[in-house]
């Protein structure tokens, strides 16, 4: 029996007389052919092949036995072709094998959902934390995800979508979403996207997809101020002091990373073993959480105190922690509170003490951008010359006020 519903499928039942049974009976099987490829599907019937009719692929006669083995076959053609029609909606390609599974109920017939994929791919993150993964990668991944997931529910009303319905469109109107829902920035809502864009390239690599639905869209970032604070909006906190033992500490450690560079997720882990001591002194050798990159940073004489006055260096283990700081939440309030009481109007956060290193710190006062971005972690030298335009930024405005002092006394004549 024949059955096209379209022009590259096909369905024929038939009987297989090579595999005959000891009793003579023999199995009916069913092709399946689409485009040109084809999968043999046994129907779990058998007969005698006297019974069978090949031009009509029916059993022959009116009894019930025959009626109900005909109306079985009917059956299994009709499933079949309802799972095809199913399939070419949810895959960009349906092979043999595949509308077999579906038949037959496996679960590789199942359409590939991007919020699954997306879950199964932060946790081979997770597995990885420490040797090719962090911490934080994991979090970026999960927070994109719980975005993109009430994307789908104020949108379209589902929990999750196949990865064949991310198309152009949904990616365009996600990022719409970001931008006016959640009130994110050109770059945050990049950010979040460039997250998407690597879970629907794994598709692609593993054949899940056949087009990139980010075909066509830029996710450059726009260059933005990094903030930083003066000479002397940095003497004014250290020269801070306060009767509350909180905001004293929040001091210690801001200034900390002000003279150390490291972010806040390195000082919180940073451990004895990564304080090292050669002829030329003490040195922080760690390996940035962020990132992955080594940061090696020489302790000069403020961060040297701070250390001493929380700890004893030489009493400590190995795996011992060496500042006892809060959640970056509270760090992060109380240094507004700091930034009030010293006249501060820069938005205080502390990954601005990391700023505050790279510039007023280090390349304001002539260090090399080599030794800065060995210091700062950073793994491409692209990361520290961010910092480098803010200086040159500075060196200009010192030019043009040297240019006002010395025009009327230093002018050509012509």
């Amino acid at each position: 029996m024949s059955s096209s519903q379209k022009s590259n499928f096909s369905l024929v039942v038939y009987i297989s007389r090579t595999k005959a049974k000891k009793n003579g009976e023999v199995p009916v099987l069913m092709k399946i052919n689409i485009n040109g490829e084809r999968v043999v599907l046994q129907l779990q019937r058998s007969l005698q092949p006297k019974d069978w009719d090949s031009k009509r692929a029916k059993v022959i006669g009116r009894s019930h036995e025959a009626r109900e083995f005909n109306d079985y076959i009917d059956s299994v053609i009709t499933r079949t072709r309802q799972k095809y029609s199913e399939l070419i909606t949810m895959h960009d390609t349906v092979t043999p094998q595949l509308l077999r599974d579906a038949v037959l109920g496996v679960n590789t017939a199942k359409a590939k959902m991007i919020i699954e994929i997306w879950e199964d791919h932060i946790e081979g993150l997770r597995k990885l934390i420490g040797k090719e993964s962090t911490y934080a990668t994991c979090q970026k991944y999960n927070a994109a995800k719980n975005h993109f997931s009430n994307f789908l529910r104020i949108k379209y009303k589902v929990s999750d979508v196949p990865i064949k319905s991310i198309d152009h469109y949904m990616v365009t109107e996600f990022g719409m979403y970001l931008k006016t829902e959640k009130g994110c920035n050109f770059n945050t809502t990049n950010k979040f996207l460039q997250n998407l864009k690597r879970i629907t390239y794994r598709c692609l690599r593993h054949g899940w997809i056949l087009k990139d639905p980010f075909a066509g869209i830029s996710l450059t970032m726009k260059e933005v101020d990094r903030p930083y604070l003066t000479e002397d909006e940095l003497k004014s906190i250290m020269e801070y002091n306060s009767s509350f033992e909180r905001l004293t500490r929040v001091r210690d450690f801001f200034v900390f990373s002000c003279f150390t560079g490291l972010a806040y997720a390195d000082v919180k882990k940073l451990k004895r073993c990564e304080i090292e001591r050669n002829e030329a002194g003490y040195w922080i050798k760690t390996k940035r959480q962020k990132t992955g990159g080594r940061a090696n940073v020489p302790l000069l004489d403020v961060p040297m105190q701070i250390i001493a006055k929380y700890v004893q260096l030489d009493l400590l283990e190995a795996d011992d922690l060496i500042l006892p700081i809060m959640s970056n939440q509270k760090m992060n309030a109380y240094l507004k509170e700091i930034a009030d009481f010293c006249g501060i109007t820069k938005k205080l956060s502390y990954h601005i003490a990391r700023h505050t290193f790279a510039t007023t710190l280090t390349m304001m006062n002539g260090v090399p951008i080599e030794s800065v971005s060995k210091m700062l972690g950073h793994k491409n030298i692209t990361s520290t010359q961010h910092y480098a335009r803010i200086v040159d930024k500075k060196v200009g405005e010192d030019m043009e006020r040297l240019s006002t002092k010395i025009g009327s006394r230093l002018a050509m004549s012509f």
